[in-house]
């Protein structure tokens, strides 16, 4: 059997193939269905969430931490360190692998002149999370407190190295450091 070769000026094929049916015209035309295909195909194998969720559960997002933690955070901040600490104590009890827990039990005793126990806390934040920006900070400023200023440039280094741009732990123990040196 004799192949007829496909271009547009061979008249056997001319006489075939319908108006405009040209190879280049049907080339054209399928790689065009085939990347329909191939979109339809990948878009209807997606999984479909509703806008601003990230799965497909129907159950509200779990919060992080218990209305106490908040509560003793929001302490905290007003600076009601006892009240926090009664709250945070309490909690650890049962989360004692916090390291967030842990880091601002050891602020509020370092803010309660309680430096031994401000020490073990951020410790025990950092064996939990040694990339625990904050518990990094507040330690590198209870060294600065206890006159121990290149163990807190040795936090600030670490602090670096976590942060890809300058993060506000960064900025304020590097402030710490200039006032304590200066």
């Amino acid at each position: 059997m004799k192949q007829l070769p496909i271009n547009a000026n061979n008249p056997y094929l001319v006489a075939v193939l319908p108006y405009q049916l040209t190879p280049n015209f049907m080339l054209r035309g399928s790689l065009t269905l085939l990347f329909l295909l191939i979109f339809m195909f990948l878009f209807l194998l997606t999984p479909a969430y509703s806008a601003g969720s990230d799965s497909s559960d129907d159950k509200p997002a779990k919060p992080a931490h218990s209305k106490e933690y908040y509560k003793a955070v929001k302490l905290i901040k007003a600076g009601s360190f006892d009240e926090a600490l009664v709250i945070l104590e309490t909690i650890i009890q049962n989360k004692p692998d916090d390291a967030n827990i842990h880091n601002y039990m050891g602020f509020s005793f370092r803010k309660k002149g309680m430096l031994e126990k401000s020490a073990y806390h951020y410790e025990q934040a950092l064996e939990i999370n040694p990339k625990h920006l904050g518990a990094l900070e507040y330690q590198g400023e209870l060294y600065i407190a206890l006159g121990e200023v290149e163990k807190a440039k040795a936090n600030l280094t670490k602090i670096d190295d976590i942060c890809w741009t300058e993060c506000s732990e960064l900025r304020e123990l590097k402030k710490a450091i200039e006032q304590a040196v200066n």
